[in-house]
């Protein structure tokens, strides 16, 4: 086997996630620091790939359900094509079926696995093929669990940071909005995203509305709708709530690649938990993460930048990274229990810190 400095790396990710994934560079990060010369493959799904196609850790990006992966003999196209890359190691962060097949496929002499309690009976009798398993426990914090997955790679565990690089092209195209926005120069420009990946954790359009406007009214900020092309109808309704409409501009039309040259111009950003409220503190972003649901101990961000509002504690949280969720009415009503009013208390706190 190579030596890690030279080793061939494949990590499967949670790979259908935005957030998810921007929380897997720490992973990228440490190997490369400690190993300059290794090759990281990563795999990721379609749609939440281009966060990471621009990472210059990353040396080959699989794109699982790209042409000639796509569908079910795609699948036995995939794990052949693993087979063929001669891993030194493969690493699954979570304990899905897939990442453990690939694992295996990949025939890498050392592979790494995540297991979680209560284990099912697939992971009992296909543990074994695993040379090393670490078990995460629920309500921990995730990325503290993926680097301690590199201990067999002999890398000491460090605190995690995530990172998320821009492209030439979504340079250019920010630059380009906020000059014809007339947001170049502007003293506060907050970014809000209305939606998220799951709709029972999204919080009202129409307390979006209201924030905005507050923000504006008090702060004489710019606020910059920022969505997918899919949710455009969305941001439309909630601008056309706003009374301080001419104050708001929408930005709909970049993909997740161009996104964080958008995302890094922010002074500020407020989001349910979703993958954008990544993005952000990635990049550095001060941000307020409005919980709902979410375990807040597991994934979101936690630092002098970051506020996280949490529902009243009489909702308990019940959304997790791995674990199963709770019902969609206790997640939803989680998500509706945070008021206006908290959210801009949280971001009263946060102005004083960035102006």
């Amino acid at each position: 086997m190579n030596k890690p400095d030279g080793a061939h790396i494949l990590i499967i990710p949670i790979m259908t996630r935005v957030g998810d994934l921007v929380c897997a560079t720490p992973v990228f990060r440490a190997l490369k620091n400690s190993y300059p010369n290794c090759k990281i493959t990563v795999l990721a799904a379609k749609n939440a790939a281009g966060i990471i196609k621009n990472n210059p850790r990353i040396d080959n990006l699989v794109v699982m359900n790209n042409p000639p992966f796509k569908g079910i003999s795609g699948r036995g196209r995939l794990f052949y094509f693993l087979y063929k890359q001669k891993f030194d190691y493969a690493l699954a962060l979570a304990n899905n079926p897939f990442g453990n097949l690939a694992t295996l496929f990949s025939a890498a002499p050392i592979r790494i696995k995540t297991v979680v309690r209560p284990r099912t009976f697939t992971e009992i009798i296909t543990d074994w093929w695993n040379n090393y398993i670490f078990e995460y426990k629920h309500c921990t914090f995730l990325q503290n669990h993926y680097l301690r997955l590199l201990e067999p790679l002999n890398i000491p565990f460090a605190p995690p940071t995530k990172e998320v690089f821009v492209s030439e092209s979504g340079e250019e195209k920010a630059r380009a909005f906020f000059d014809s926005e007339k947001l170049t120069g502007v003293r506060l420009v907050v970014g809000m995203t209305v939606t998220a990946g799951n709709r029972v954790k999204e919080w009202p359009l129409e307390y979006f509305a209201e924030l905005a406007d507050r923000i504006i009214r008090n702060y004489g900020a710019k606020i910059i709708f920022i969505d997918s092309v899919n949710n455009a109808e969305l941001v439309g309704r909630v601008i056309n709530m706003m009374g301080e409409k001419k104050s708001a501009v929408r930005a709909t039309n970049f993909s997740l690649e161009e996104l964080p040259s958008l995302i890094k111009r922010l002074s500020a950003f407020i989001a349910v938990d979703t993958g954008a409220i990544y993005i952000a503190h990635a990049l550095g972003v001060p941000l307020i993460d409005i919980i709902g649901p979410v375990e807040p101990n597991e994934q979101p961000p936690r630092d002098d930048k970051s506020i996280q509002v949490l529902p009243p504690s009489s909702h308990k949280p019940t959304s997790f990274v791995i674990k199963r969720p709770g019902s969609v009415e206790a997640r939803r009503s989680a998500a509706r229990a945070i008021s206006v009013d908290d959210v801009y208390a949280a971001f009263e706190t946060l102005a004083k810190k960035i102006l």
